[in-house]
Formats: structure tokens, C-alpha cells, sequence
């Protein structure tokens, strides 16, 4: 795709876009991509740096639900997702809604492990017709590094799942359509409702928008608030993550399901690169039990856990620290997690979560189901600065 056009206007302070989207993690840029693609003339406007709130701080997982069917059984939320690797893969070779040609996943195959006493059950169900293509129980010549030792007594299973670089991801979705994310707190001070749209006034340009677009994450609830749209409704998901720094010199991508006592991995392991080594990103039922756990307690709570999950490798001299992330969905019944993505229009205003990074090309089908087709606007220079990359937490 093209670079936008960059044309004068009648008037050098006024511009008119098919939409305005307002948040630049996985979601707005994602769409950012899309809509370009599609032919909408589109921005961005992102108060901070882009990715910088949550989508920088996830495990970068393009998953297809076995996570969640860990109580014997297919759920409507594993089905839902179950398409997302093959479409996020689509993309990966250029066949995708956005083309993410170039871009090298951090791992090709997600794998699940566990003790030999541990899965019962769930054996005859990863073998069943059901879940055929979806995993795979591998031999052991064929164990990821960390997993082939002897001192493992158990069984590794493959996903179709696969991890992303999320720093890597964002950049490959913004090469086409840098000059249109800009950076910009907007508030509510900022937004007129006109008859067709609204206008927004950004410094000194006023910008004339047929849809604005919501996708800040836990900042959608904020503009919902300023915009008076009661529904909607935000609900906050917190995790506290575990990133540890060691010594050894292979990577792991796998979920632990070792002694789990409900139906999560016990551990969620993504591994980063960290100059010559990696550093190991734990989340799981670690992260969901350390949203209620101080920093020391949860530090010495996933150094106990890795003693148990992987006991032959040494962590005395790892070097442990914490994330704490907030999770943005649309409000469910106790709270509980999103089948899907979410978008919704409110007149002229669209409200979006992919509420998982798998989801986001499901997200984008939901946005461009409620837009009308684009109009022939050509997009101009709106004279505030372009947003930057934000940096994942671990090169913080």
C-alpha cells in the first residue's frame, strides 16, 4: 500500500477523515492498518507512546484457546479464538486483511507440559477427534531445550500457537501508515458532535470526522465518561507478571501444567530476547494469583513455582522483578473474561476491544461491520507530532 497522500487543503487548519481513531496499541493500530488498506482515509491520535499501556506488555501469545479447554471440555471462548493462529499466519504470509510479510515470529510452535502424574484425564481428551490439528503429543527427541533432560519425567504436547514480538508486530503495522499516528491526549474539550460526525480540535487544526473510534484500552472508559455514553461499560482485569533474567541459554515457550488444581496453565512462560541471553516472562495462574500478592511475596511465590515446574534448572542467581497489568474489556457477568472481541457504535462514536492480542483481526471484521463505506477524502498533514514506539518493559 501506498503511503498517504499528502495534499494541501481549501483550508490549511481544517481536514475531513472517514474516522478518527483514538488509543495506539494492538487495537488502533491495528485498525489503523485495516482501514488504510480498505481505502478510509483515517488517523491516530495516541496521548502517550504507542503500545506503551498494554500491548507491549503482553507475552505477545497468538493463541488458539487449548489454554482454555483445560477442564476436559471445549468452551464457547476456546472455540471462538480457535480460528485466530491460522489467520493471524495468513497475515504472516502476506494473505491477511493487514500484511505482516517479514516479520518473524519469536516461536513457530507453543508447546504444554506436564508431570507424568498430572494429567489423567485430560490425556484421552488431547487425544480425542476434537482437538485433532490442534496439538500434538511429541515424542521426546523432540522437546523443546529446556524440557529434554532426563530429570524430565512427563509429556510435551504441541500447539498451533505461536508468539510474536510485539515491539516487532507494531512496527511492521505501522511502517504503511506512520504519518498517520499522531500524538495527542484528547479530551473532551476537544470534540464537537456535528449531524454527520464530530470534530475534533487538535491545536490549531480542526478535523471533521464521519466516525470516531475508540480503542485506548483502559482509557476507553475516560472518553466514555467525557463523551456522556453510559454503556458501554469497562470492567479491569489485573495480572501481576513475573519477568526473570538467569543464565540459561535457551528459550521456552510453553504453558506448565504440572499439580494444576483449576482450569489454567499453572504457568504461561514467553521467553524475550535480553542482549545475549533471554529473560523468561511468567504469567498463568501466577499472575492472576500475584494480582493479590505484594512484589516480595509474588517473587518468592514464582521462584517456589519454578522449583516445582522445572526443578532441574537453577534460579538462585535469576534475577526476579514484577509487572502489574491492568486487562481492558467490556464488562461481563462476575466479571468474568470476553468469549470474542467487542465493538459496539454509539451514533458516531465506535467502541473497541480485541480484549486479547489473538483477537484482534476478529476485532477489526466488528469495526469495519459498522463503518459505512469510505468517502473520498484525502488526508492531509494535521500539523501536531507524530507518535513514537513505546519500549517493551523488560528494555525498560
Amino acid at each position: 500500500m501506498s503511503r498517504p497522500e499528502q495534499q494541501s487543503s481549501t483550508s490549511a487548519n481544517r481536514a475531513c477523515v472517514d474516522a478518527v481513531i483514538v488509543g495506539g496499541g494492538i487495537a488502533g493500530i491495528w485498525l489503523l492498518n485495516l482501514l488504510r488498506r480498505k481505502g478510509y482515509s483515517v488517523v491516530l491520535l495516541e496521548s502517550t507512546r504507542l503500545g506503551e499501556q498494554q500491548t507491549l506488555a503482553s507475552q505477545g501469545m497468538i493463541h488458539g484457546g487449548m489454554k482454555y479447554a483445560l477442564a476436559g471440555r471445549l468452551s464457547r471462548a476456546s472455540e471462538t479464538i480457535s480460528g485466530m493462529p491460522e489467520r493471524w499466519a495468513d497475515c504472516l504470509a502476506g494473505r491477511g486483511p493487514v500484511d505482516l510479510r517479514g516479520l518473524q515470529p519469536l516461536c513457530e510452535r507453543y508447546h504444554m507440559f506436564a508431570d507424568a502424574s498430572t494429567l489423567g484425564q485430560l490425556a484421552s481428551f488431547f487425544a480425542s477427534r476434537a482437538l485433532r490439528g490442534r496439538i500434538r503429543k511429541l515424542k521426546q527427541e523432540d522437546y523443546p531445550q529446556p524440557l529434554a533432560t532426563p530429570a524430565f519425567n512427563g509429556v510435551v504436547y504441541e500447539l498451533q500457537d505461536f508468539v510474536l514480538d510485539t515491539r516487532r508486530l507494531l512496527e511492521a503495522l505501522l511502517e504503511p501508515v506512520r504519518q498517520c499516528a499522531y500524538q495527542w491526549h484528547l479530551s473532551a474539550d476537544d470534540i464537537s458532535a456535528r449531524s454527520d460526525g464530530v470534530t475534533l480540535t487538535l491545536g490549531e487544526t480542526e478535523v471533521d470526522a464521519g466516525h470516531l473510534i475508540l480503542t485506548a484500552g483502559a482509557g476507553n472508559q475516560a472518553l466514555l465518561d467525557a463523551l456522556g455514553i453510559d454503556d458501554p461499560v469497562m470492567q479491569l482485569r489485573p495480572l501481576n507478571q513475573v519477568l526473570v533474567r538467569h543464565a540459561h541459554p535457551y528459550p521456552l515457550y510453553a504453558h506448565c501444567l504440572t499439580g494444576i488444581r483449576r482450569p489454567e496453565p499453572r504457568l504461561t512462560i514467553t521467553s524475550h530476547p535480553d542482549g545475549d541471553g533471554w529473560i523468561w516472562y511468567l504469567g498463568g495462574q501466577l499472575a492472576t494469583d500475584g494480582a493479590m500478592m505484594g512484589d516480595g511475596a509474588l517473587i518468592d511465590h514464582a521462584m517456589a513455582e519454578l522449583k516445582v515446574c522445572l526443578p532441574w534448572l537453577k534460579w538462585a542467581d535469576a534475577e526476579f522483578s514484577t509487572l502489574r497489568v491492568d486487562r481492558a474489556e467490556p464488562a461481563q457477568s462476575r466479571g468474568q473474561r470476553p468469549d470474542e472481541a467487542y465493538a459496539s457504535a454509539r451514533g458516531p462514536c465506535i467502541v473497541a476491544w480485541p480484549t486479547k492480542l489473538s483477537l484482534a483481526p476478529d476485532m477489526g471484521d466488528k469495526v469495519l461491520a459498522l463503518l459505512p463505506p469510505p468517502a473520498a477524502n484525502p488526508l492531509i498533514s494535521l500539523g501536531i507530532p507524530t507518535a513514537e514506539l513505546g519500549r517493551a518493559p523488560w528494555n525498560h
